[in-house]
């Protein structure tokens, strides 16, 4: 794998090759030389109130444009960027930050923030800018912590992960390889940018001089507007983004210009991806995660989805392994620095350089990786181990069923008895009906729970934990209906 310079140089090369190309288009537009002096600017007042290289600088601002500046400028300056979710409590927030070390806190409120500066973005963002100060990071090394990535703690307090210089061009090269991203063209990003998710677009369009088209959010009709212009080349997409366009665009094909719709943040099932191949989408599969700086695996072959659970080859540099029981392990230069920890340690949550994911999957002859769930929502039914996603995707292909979600109670008979949540039209005697008809015995869900909603997270996807809780208050409401 050929590398390219780190992070750091990317905007000051960019700047130089493609001065007058457009980066950045949200809120205003930029090229790549007013983007470098913009950003130039914010490290200026940065460095200002006295932040310096190599100090961890977290963000926990609402406005994704405001976010996307501070991370160019954090380049510039050679911080350690923590960016954070906005809905993140501030007593989570507050012992994640002693956990990672913060120096300063940028936000929109005033907060305290044991052991940080803060510095408010309203004043920090109407500031003057001083262009005149130029700051390089020409001394950059391969494992300077670049980035630390609050995973989404779902079952506990976040952790934060460490990302090296080295890991993020890594990444970005990989995936450049895999999805032919080169100047000129122009990936939409409407993921959060405090997910790695939505942040790497900013780094691989940086790396190669590409342009960001840099929404406030998903907003289904902005979205489809901009693709259908023919701008978009490259957009990245959870499955329920996806659905919601489908069903906006109606018949309309999105036009040829549009080379990659990448889909990660949880499994697409085959219904949609079929839905999808029908309507002329570019469909391509990936899996990653924050601490392997996004996918590092990814099928972009034309049957992309429709076999569930495939999501092809490792991209270049990255080995994955399976454990005797089958969870995926993965060891390569994007593999994350360790979990931040107040002594500063490199390797926390790493095994002589590989991460276990905590996911269940299986590799075929060719070395492709499909993904069955995560190793801890597996249930036992009847004897058998079964994965909630597997029941979930045959139950999506059922007329009437929208979304669904399924989860486990502890039963005397079938060790976990099957439980589905679901949207759509079709009554709950209707699904027992079909699961009947369709489903082998092990795999029926023998409740089946209409809701207008499923939990989902910020990226679309279900939360077990939530879902769990939702099983909880109905059988509450059922003893005390009955006891009443």
């Amino acid at each position: 794998m050929t590398f390219k310079p780190f992070p750091g140089q990317w905007l000051s090369l960019r700047r130089h090759q493609q001065p007058g190309s457009e980066a950045l288009f949200g809120r205003e537009r930029f090229t790549y030389m007013q983007l470098a002096e913009e950003s130039m600017g914010l490290a200026a007042c940065l460095h200002g109130r006295g932040i310096r290289s190599r100090q961890v600088v977290a963000v926990q601002v609402r406005s994704p444009w405001q976010l996307a500046q501070l991370l160019y400028a954090s380049l510039q300056l050679g911080i350690t960027l923590l960016p954070l979710d906005p809905s993140l409590d501030s007593q989570r927030r507050n012992r994640l930050l002693q956990q990672v070390s913060c120096d300063c806190l940028i936000s929109d409120e005033p907060t305290a923030a044991p052991g940080a500066i803060w510095i408010s973005s309203a004043d920090l963002f109407g500031e003057k800018l001083d262009v005149s100060v130029h700051f390089g990071a020409e001394g950059q090394y391969a494992d300077d912590i670049q980035l630390i990535i609050a995973t989404s703690g779902t079952t506990g307090d976040p952790k934060g992960v460490m990302l090296s210089a080295g890991n993020l061009t890594a990444s970005a090269t990989a995936s450049e390889q895999r999805l032919g991203l080169a100047a000129g063209d122009s990936w939409l990003a409407c993921l959060p940018l405090f997910h790695i998710g939505g942040l790497s677009i900013l780094l691989r369009c940086l790396a190669v001089g590409a342009r960001v088209l840099l929404h406030e959010g998903f907003w289904v009709e902005s979205v489809w507007d901009q693709i259908a212009s023919g701008e978009v080349t490259h957009v990245s997409l959870v499955p329920a983004m996806l659905d919601k366009l489908l069903n906006h665009a109606g018949s309309l094909r999105p036009p040829e210009a549009l080379r990659v719709v990448l889909i990660g943040g949880g499994p697409l099932s085959g219904s949609l991806a079929e839905k999808a191949h029908a309507a002329g989408w570019p469909i391509c599969v990936s899996y990653g995660m924050s601490e392997t700086a996004s996918q590092f695996a990814t099928d972009a072959g034309p049957d992309a989805g429709l076999t569930p659970g495939l999501v092809g080859l490792p991209l270049d540099g990255y080995e994955v392994r399976l454990t005797e029981d089958g969870r995926i392990r993965v060891r390569g230069p994007a593999v994350m620095a360790g979990y931040a920890n107040p002594a500063g340690r490199l390797g926390v949550g790493l095994d002589q350089g590989w991460f276990e994911t905590g996911d269940l999957g299986s590799l075929d002859e060719q070395g492709c990786l499909s993904i069955t769930g995560r190793a801890d929502d597996l249930l036992i039914c009847g004897g058998k181990n079964i994965h909630p996603s597997e029941v979930e995707e045959r139950l999506l292909r059922c007329p009437g069923v929208t979304g669904v979600g399924v989860t486990g109670q502890k039963d005397a008979v079938w060790g976990d008895k099957l439980i589905a949540f679901y949207c759509g039209a079709i009554t709950e005697d209707g699904l027992i009906a079909w699961v009947g008809e369709h489903l082998p015995s092990h795999l029926r869900p023998r409740v089946c729970i209409k809701t207008d909603k499923l939990p989902l997270n910020q990226m679309g996807k279900l939360s077990r934990l939530a879902l769990r809780e939702m099983l909880s208050e109905v059988n509450r409401s059922a003893e005390g209906s009955s006891s009443a």
